[in-house]
């Protein structure tokens, strides 16, 4: 089979498609004939030894494939060979071959393609343990999502409308704002204003009702830096500030005095911890996730799709900090199986 192969860390451009074994199953695994692959900025920080957690080299990156099931390894009963499945797993996902454990394989509805399944996964998982798990929204509240023409804003501003809440989108152009408007935000926070926290501020309170206090409820950064700061700071009374990245690149640190005074929460929601300390939030996010597309009410905005080959152009586009929505790379499988 065909797969990207990491033979020590660098840049993607250092990096090649080699011809490798097909993976067998062991127990408790599945192998799937991978169809499509979601991309995610952490599998470019992967690939460089610059994610939190750092493979072995040689290894084959990649977290997100859908395809078909070819074999089963001993004691798997969530899926058979035949089924069309969606895989989370934490590494081996860039290859025409997946071998992922059972618990992170999913089969798929009928009506979700492969190109979406990919692009939605990590995506959804994520923006549900922010908005659900963690953020705890409300039908009725107001919630702020900062970058939200990302992967996982967009599936945030849909996730929160879905569960009945007012959604503001911070973006930083008027052609990102264009899209998270079609993904259903009732409000725009610009944020390439000179003085953020200022300019972020007044945006917030003009948006938001002053008969029940100017300000938002809930806020999902995915940001960090300034951003993370700005949202801090339009937080209504027992608001909270959920923490899921930092696509900024700079960490920032709040003043507990300021929480405490304010009686704010700042809350982490990563995703991967979930699959080990509480695996039933991983099937209830998937379930919603295959509901939701189902009833038209998620979209994965694919940006564009790429073939295997051409992985480094791919890569290049989710590095320049410009995509709107998803990146897939395609295996050249029949994609309508």
């Amino acid at each position: 089979m065909r797969a990207i192969l990491v033979k020590k860390f660098g840049p993607v451009a250092s990096h090649a498609i080699a011809e490798m074994p097909d993976p067998v199953p062991g127990p408790g695994e599945v192998l799937v004939d991978v169809h499509t692959i979601g991309l995610n900025l952490p599998d470019s920080l992967m690939v460089q030894g610059k994610y939190q957690k750092r493979p072995e080299p040689p290894f084959v990156p990649g977290r997100d494939a859908a395809g078909v099931v070819a074999a089963v390894g001993a004691g798997v009963t969530r899926c058979r060979p035949g089924d069309r499945v969606l895989a989370q797993a934490f590494t081996g996902a860039f290859a025409e071959r997946l071998v992922a454990p059972e618990q992170r394989c999913f089969v798929l509805a009928d009506a979700m393609d492969f190109a979406d399944a990919a692009a939605l996964i990590t995506t959804f998982n994520t923006a549900y343990m922010a908005c659900v798990v963690r953020g705890n929204v409300q039908p009725g509240e107001t919630a702020l999502v900062t970058g939200a023409a990302g992967g996982v804003g967009l599936v945030a501003v849909q996730l929160l409308k879905a569960k009945g809440a007012r959604v503001l989108a911070a973006v930083s152009s008027p052609e990102k704002a264009e899209l998270a408007l079609a993904n259903g935000a009732d409000g725009i926070v610009e944020t390439s204003a000179d003085d953020l926290k200022a300019s972020f501020r007044a945006q917030v309170e003009r948006l938001t009702d002053a008969a029940e206090g100017r300000g938002v409820d809930l806020a999902i950064d995915v940001v960090g830096g300034d951003v993370f700061e700005a949202c801090l700071r339009v937080l209504k009374f027992a608001g909270r500030l959920v923490v899921v990245g930092f696509s900024s690149g700079h960490i920032p640190a709040a003043k507990t005095n300021y929480l405490l005074y304010n009686n704010l929460a700042v809350i982490g929601a990563p995703l991967d911890i979930n699959f080990e300390k509480a695996p039933a939030n991983i099937e209830a996010s998937v379930a919603e996730m295959q509901a939701l597309y189902g009833q038209g009410k998620l979209n994965a905005n694919i940006m564009r799709q790429f073939p295997l080959e051409e992985f480094k152009e791919a890569f290049r586009v989710i590095e320049s900090r410009t995509v709107r929505g998803k990146i897939v790379l395609t295996t050249g499988r029949n994609d309508a199986a």
